[in-house]
């Protein structure tokens, strides 16, 4: 222990008396208990300390996941757009001419332009900074880093790679089911390019996993309906399409997780683009009105199944509509019926906006289903893309010929509608500039898969002499087999024996038809019953007429395929193939030709259905399509059913040489006008054949979708639907029939 002195001040005097009024009384110190409490207070410091490094480290983990999530989000929205991009530029001219040309095609360049696109390497962008004068700040989020396509994503099978293509393997439960290719070229490339082609089918793989037989529809089959708010059908709803699928798993944080000390597990992703054909009542890349005539007036007598699709639509007042959807803008009249309920802009006191905040979210809490006011950007990780070519889908002659692609099937092909019809019929040659009267025609047609093609002079027969129509069938002493009955002429040189109405097998020779020149090597001739022919509208405009009913006589004649093969027609004019010939105007002018439809009513020969396709105005001059069939088998479709069928024209007029008292019409309608212009489009506006207004009262519309690949017609216009789906463990853990189609 340690006495406490008094050590007095210096030069202090000194008193012998101590002052007991300010006397302190002594105490004393223990160094133990300074210890021993130092000692707690730097434990309680050194435990404060770790406590907050620790929530500190939390907090940095949590954010650098929350930081990680919305990058990966960023990412994920950006892969959509371009990969619909580069399929569609791997199905264009010199898309596979080099190695420069085909890089931007690879899954490795679409990831790698998704990561830059979306600045998924920096949590702030730098023009975001710039604008807020920030531009020399010093970031401290450990997550920033020069990201690497090579280290962020992967084909979900195997160790190289960047997708897994769902082709000619199944993945097992949990997946799509695949498609499948005989060609190596295509299941090669699928896994390096999104590869969209004809050549990649429904086959046995997909048997048991989709709603209707692959056998007898490879190409487009039902399939569910994926899980998003873009209604053009329910989510897990079967409909008509073709899915192709990729596979890649994604971890944004592995390139980091040595500096952050945070790893996320990592994503199993589907990248699904669905080639939907168009199969609603009303699917029109326009803008479109629908439930008011162009003269304001509310639609009569339409009746309508189901919903309806435009790329912006304005619904007026006389639509009852089981939903709708767009792709840029829905506008809704007061007193529209869309769904159940009166989902309008405005109205009475049950009325809601459907695009008002919370609305949405409401109706689908108390509904459990979606809203059927929807648009195509509402849809989260997800794109409807219309493949929409305008006035080049009616004209084949629009559009080269495409070599070096990558897909087998190039894009012109793909999306011009003439290009794909079985048969084609051309304006070739007219009798001079001033006389626009069609001197050539060319008709190409499918024999055993392989095209032909005869020229059919109209002024002049194939040989000097012959009436036109004639068209040289073997030489003299040859034999030709005619399934139907044709007219024959035998001859040379303006000289020639004839016979009517023969079939079977005729011998092209003297003992036959005896010598109409004697010492000359002659040759035989036929004459078909053309299922087509030139004739004037009104004596004044130059058209095209065309008899479907005579098609199947006319092919058995010319020993072509059957209609189940030469299903569809093109009706063009090869104006590059002459200076008499003008390329046609859209919208259609007096001074183009036409094209007039005529014994159309029984089309039960085409049993696979009908199409025609042209760039000129249509006339239909007969009740078109009125036959019933005996509908596919198997596939469920009620009576009447009739054979599909589609017809695409720029201008449609009803009637020809008399205006139709009234006019019918069923099966679905369609614009491809453009929606990006101003101009309205109107659906259930008629005109005759004289320009006249077809009036309101006299047109029935009864117009219900598409609910089965039967009734699919050959000629159709292609939507993409594109999404990006997680697969969560959910999908493929249980019962693996419920989620074998998710």
């Amino acid at each position: 222990m340690v006495k406490n002195w008094f050590i007095p001040e210096p030069n202090s005097k000194m008193k012998t008396t101590p002052n007991t009024r300010n006397k302190q009384p002594r105490g004393y110190i223990s160094y133990v208990a300074v210890v021993a409490l130092g000692m707690t207070l730097l434990a309680m410091v050194i435990q404060t300390y770790r406590a907050a490094s620790a929530s500190q480290s939390a907090q940095s983990s949590a954010s650098l996941r929350v930081d990680y999530s919305s990058k990966e989000d960023a990412v994920l929205r950006a892969i959509i757009p371009i990969a619909s991009n580069r399929a569609m530029q791997a199905m264009q001219n010199g898309s596979n001419a080099s190695a420069t040309s085909r890089a931007p095609m690879t899954w490795q360049n679409i990831f790698l332009q998704a990561v830059q696109q979306s600045n998924a390497s920096n949590s702030v962008d730098s023009a975001v900074l710039s604008t807020f004068n920030l531009g020399n700040a010093v970031l401290g989020n450990q997550g920033d880093a020069t990201l690497s396509e090579t280290t962020t994503f992967r084909a979900y099978q195997g160790t190289s790679g960047f997708a897994s293509a769902g082709l000619n393997l199944d993945f097992g439960s949990g997946f799509p089911a695949p498609l499948q290719t005989t060609n190596t070229t295509v299941s090669t490339r699928d896994n390096l390019y999104p590869i969209i082609t004809s050549q990649k089918i429904y086959g046995s793989l997909a048997s048991t996993r989709v709603g209707a037989p692959v056998a007898t529809y490879p190409q487009f089959n039902l399939i569910p309906y994926p899980n998003i708010r873009f209604g053009y059908a329910k989510p897990g709803e079967q409909f008509v399409a073709k899915r192709n699928w990729w596979a890649f798993r994604m971890n944004l944080s592995s390139h980091s997780s040595a500096t952050t000390k945070v790893t996320k597990r990592e994503r199993d992703f589907i990248l699904s683009i669905y080639e939907v054909p168009s199969q609603l009542a009303i699917s029109a890349e326009a803008f479109t009105v629908i439930g008011e005539y162009a003269d304001g007036t509310e639609w009569e007598n339409a009746n309508i199944e189901g919903g309806v699709f435009a790329s912006r639509a304005r619904v007026g007042s006389g639509a009852e509509l089981d939903w709708v959807s767009g792709r840029s803008s829905v506008e809704l009249a007061a007193d529209a019926e869309i769904g159940e309920e009166p989902l309008v802009a405005n109205g009475g006191a049950n009325a809601v906006n459907p695009f008002a905040p919370g609305v949405r979210e409401q109706y689908e809490i108390t509904h459990g289903e979606y809203m059927p006011v929807s648009m195509a950007s509402e849809s989260g990780r997800a794109a409807f893309i219309p493949i929409n070519r305008g006035a080049d889908f009616f004209d084949r002659f629009s559009s080269p010929t495409e070599t070096n692609t990558l897909s087998t099937t190039t894009w012109n092909d793909y999306t011009v509608g003439a290009r794909q019809c079985a048969m084609t019929l051309d304006i070739s040659d007219a009798v001079s500039a001033s006389d626009r009267t069609p001197r050539v025609l060319t008709f190409s047609y499918l024999r055993n898969g392989v095209r032909q093609t005869m020229t059919l002079n109209q002024t002049q027969g194939a040989e000097a002499g012959l009436p036109p129509g004639f068209i040289q069938c073997c030489n003299e002493n040859q034999s030709f087999f005619f399934g139907a009955p044709v007219d024959v002429a035998y001859g040379k040189n303006g000289t020639y024996y004839y016979q009517y109405g023969v079939s079977g097998t005729i011998n092209f020779n003297n003992a036959r038809f005896g010598d109409p020149l004697v010492g000359t090597f002659k040759a035989g001739f036929y004459r078909p019953s053309f299922p087509f022919r030139v004739t004037r509208l009104h004596d004044t405009k130059h058209c095209i007429e065309i008899f479907p009913q005579r098609v199947a006589n006319f092919l058995t004649q010319i020993g072509g395929d059957s209609p189940a093969v030469n299903h569809s027609i093109a009706v063009n004019v090869n104006y590059p193939a002459s200076a008499f010939l003008q390329k046609p105007s859209i919208p259609c002018t007096d001074l183009d030709y036409g094209v007039i439809l005529r014994e159309c009513a029984d089309l039960s020969s085409f049993t696979r259905g009908f199409s025609m396709v042209t760039n000129l105005r249509l006339y239909i001059a007969d009740d078109f399509n009125t036959t019933a069939v005996t509908p596919p088998t198997g596939s469920g479709l009620p009576t009447p059913f009739y054979p599909p069928c589609s017809l695409f024209a720029p201008e449609k007029r009803y009637g020809a040489e008399y205006d139709p008292y009234k006019l019918r019409i069923s099966g679905q309608m369609g614009s491809l006008a453009g929606g990006n212009s101003g101009e309205e489009v109107h659906l259930l506006d008629m005109k005759t054949s004289r320009e006249a207004d077809v009036s309101h009262d006299q047109v029935e519309v009864n117009l219900s979708p598409i609910k089965h690949p039967a009734a699919l017609p050959p000629i159709t216009m292609m939507n993409w639907l594109v999404v990006l789906e997680e697969r969560r463990r959910e999908y493929y853990e249980g019962n693996a029939a419920t989620t074998a189609n998710n």
